[in-house]
């Protein structure tokens, strides 16, 4: 008589569990959140900005278009250090586009964005060569980028090292040489990691491959900004990506919890399709209500950051205007 109540009872544990992560994982599909509006938000933009000739008249309008959609930080791709060691010469006009854009555009920071493709077997998708490990290497960089700011009138620079494993050390101290060679005035700024909470980085598939709080406390001891590439995620359903966003968002945020940071919230408009992104899916309006959903009254998020900008359409503006009314 008893074994004839164990599989109903069994069967009803199942169903309270589905319907409990139903609960916790519902996301809103809007951006209805009051805390969810931001002045001050930031955008990666096109390597031709810097690599070819000034056109005045595309300038102002880009310009105008940072101060129309509250960009307060634009990240041109400036250079990228190459396999043989050396960084790509595509900045030769980098200082006339600053000064040409600052005659329309004060406010609007911007930091030379540097690409250092990471020499990591685990990497999906991108075959980097660069060794954080090499003494030499880290010196290169850190003489690049203090010679890059002190001939251009950069705000500074963001650095988009790929892939920085959790715990890296040797990212660390390549962030502490390079505050020792441009000084406090320069704005270091990078390209924070997917985070994941301890339990799941430690798992054998996983192991360290993504940031933990711990990491991300010690690298935003080192930096005056963390842009979140909280994009690439592998969802295959926009309400897996609103979750994947909703939870990424209160997780970074614990982590940054009172260090002072200026924190901004990658969100992705490409229209590439590969692996990891699928661009009907991880796209703006579901980028932003996951962002919205994960924000509480004490939130420490400046804003957001675009990526890419060169590929922000008509829609995205309409529905940008529409989150920020």
């Amino acid at each position: 008589m008893q074994k004839s109540y164990r599989k109903p009872v069994f069967i009803g544990v199942l169903i309270v569990i589905f319907a409990l992560a139903l609960f916790w994982s519902w996301t809103p599909d809007d951006f209805s959140n009051q805390n969810c509006k931001f002045s001050k938000n930031a955008a990666w933009i096109s390597v031709d900005w810097t690599s070819t000739p000034v056109d005045e008249l595309a300038v102002r309008q880009l310009a105008e278009s940072a101060k129309s959609r509250n960009l307060k930080y634009l990240f041109p791709y400036v250079s990228y250090l190459k396999s043989n060691g050396s960084f790509s010469p595509s900045y030769k006009y980098a200082d006339e586009f600053v000064s040409t854009f600052r005659i329309s555009n004060t406010d609007t920071q911007i930091l030379a964005w540097i690409g250092l493709p990471l020499a990591n077997k685990r990497q999906i998708g991108v075959q980097g060569w660069v060794d954080l490990s090499d003494l030499d290497t880290q010196e290169n960089i850190v003489e690049f980028i203090a010679n890059l700011l002190e001939q251009n009138d950069f705000d500074g620079v963001h650095i988009n090292a790929e892939t920085v494993q959790n715990n890296d050390p040797y990212f660390l101290n390549l962030l502490d040489e390079v505050r020792k060679n441009i000084g406090k005035d320069k704005i270091i700024s990078i390209a924070g990691s997917h985070w994941y909470p301890d339990y799941i980085n430690i798992l054998p598939v996983i192991n360290d491959f993504r940031w933990t709080s711990s990491y991300y406390q010690e690298v935003g001891q080192r930096v005056e900004q963390i842009a979140t590439m909280t994009y690439d995620s592998y969802t295959f359903h926009p309400a897996l990506y609103r979750l994947w966003m909703r939870e990424q968002v209160k997780g970074i945020i614990s982590s940054l919890e009172n260090s002072g940071v200026e924190l901004f919230i990658g969100v992705s408009v490409s229209r590439e399709q590969t692996r990891s992104h699928q661009p009907d899916i991880e796209n703006l309006a579901n980028g932003l209500a996951g962002l919205c959903a994960g924000l509480t009254e004490a939130n420490t998020i400046q804003g957001v950051a675009i990526y890419a900008d060169w590929e922000f359409s008509q829609s995205d503006w309409q529905l940008w205007q529409a989150w920020q009314r």
